[in-house]
This record gives C-alpha cells, structure tokens and sequence, in this order.
C-alpha cells in the first residue's frame, strides 16, 4: 500500500506544477492525523467480498466492519491481471515526450496519455516486462533507460482494486515491427510534446486523472535527472 508520505509528495508535485503553469498563488494544506483519535488500519475490518458481475471487469460487493462496528458494503471495481503499468517516454536530445491519444470509453472522450496496460499472466506477472511490452505495443518503442517513479505500488482508486507501477523511459528507440495491439486498441502515437504542451493537456482536461499523474510524477524525475529545469 502507499504511504502518507507518497501521497503528500505526489499532492505537492502536483501543486507545485499547476501553481508554475498558472502562476497563480496556491496554498497546500497538510493533512496532520489526528493526534487524539488517529485513523487505524485495524480499525476496519475486511468481512466479505462477493462478485455480483465479472467480465473482463469485475464488480464486488466488499463488506467492511467499520471503527463504529457498522457493517458497511462498498462496490469496488476489480479487472484481470495483477495490477497495471504506466510508462512516459522521453527523449533526452529532442527534450520531447511521445504520448498516445486513444478512445476512453467511460468518458465517451479522446484522450491523450502514456502507455499503459495491465500485469499479467503472459508477463509473467513481472511489472517491468509488462510494461516493456506496452511500450512496444502502445507507442512503438523499446530498450531506453528505465527508472521506477514509485517506491510501492500505487492504488488507482478509492474504490478500484487495481494498483499501478509507474515508470520513466529515456531515448526507448523505434520499432519497425512491434509488438500487435490489442484488437480494440485504435491509437494514435503523438511525437514532440515539450513539458509545456503536457502541462497543458493535463489542465485542459485532455488527459485522465491517472495518465496526468503519471506525467507529473515523470517531470519530477526528469527534474531530478536534471533533464529539465
């Protein structure tokens, strides 16, 4: 599971993007637990899951015991596999990232976005080679320079059950023969976007909440990296 710590990282770069590309004055709150009545994760307690739909995604009835002793059911979204990748391609001498624009169902939108994909079996349940394998498949490119952008797996959601493993790529080059897509994947493979151009698409609503954080905690990197400022 995350820590608290990740998370008010990630709030922070998040902040910290948004206020550099508005040049408007945000201020961040932290959140402190509270120091008389601190939220347990033993105080909850996990009673039953039950499917109540599965296809290639699932919907579970999960009944949690709450701290008041209620008994509690929540729908949670489960999918296949073990969890899901996210991968942001760089090039260190353009200073360009190579980002997707696909069709996302939910929002009946054409989004931009990395690569990404589930974790599974014919991976190997192997994170990393999954996501080299979406890389190829998704934006054409293999090999580069791999670095991890979290420490543990990420939850995609309050109530998804999936959790992500991020990466960054540097100089992946081009495939002429990749990897097929899946039958349902239309994707348009974008060249050439400048960290001002990705801010932009992720404040203009051009992008979904989970691919937006996944490019923001890349820039961190490359910031980091020292491959932009």
């Amino acid at each position: 599971m995350f820590s608290y710590a990740f998370m008010i990282v990630a709030f922070n770069i998040l902040i910290g993007e948004i206020t550099a590309l508005k040049n408007t004055p945000i201020s961040t709150v932290t959140s402190k637990p509270d120091a008389v009545n601190p939220l347990r994760h033993s105080d909850y307690k996990l009673l039953s899951d039950k499917i109540v739909y599965s296809r290639w995604r699932s919907v579970i009835q999960r009944t949690i015991q709450l701290p008041s002793g209620e008994a509690v059911n929540f729908d949670i979204i489960d999918q296949r596999g073990t969890g899901a990748v996210l991968i942001f391609a760089w090039n260190s001498r353009t200073k360009t990232a190579t980002l997707l624009r696909e069709y996302n169902p939910a929002p009946c939108k054409i989004l931009y976005g990395p690569a990404a994909g589930l974790i599974e079996s014919k991976h190997g349940s192997d994170p990393l080679v999954a996501a080299r394998h979406e890389l190829e498949e998704e934006l054409h490119l293999k090999g580069g320079t791999w670095y991890p952008l979290n420490k543990k797996t990420v939850p995609m959601d309050k109530y998804v059950v999936t959790e992500i493993n991020a990466y960054l790529v540097l100089d992946a080059e081009e495939v002429l023969d990749p990897r097929e897509r899946d039958a349902e994947e239309f994707i348009e493979i974008v060249k050439d976007l400048t960290v001002d151009d990705i801010k932009d698409l992720i404040v203009n609503g051009e992008m979904n909440l989970v691919g937006g954080w996944g490019c923001l905690m890349a820039l961190e990197k490359l910031r980091e990296l020292g491959e932009i400022e």
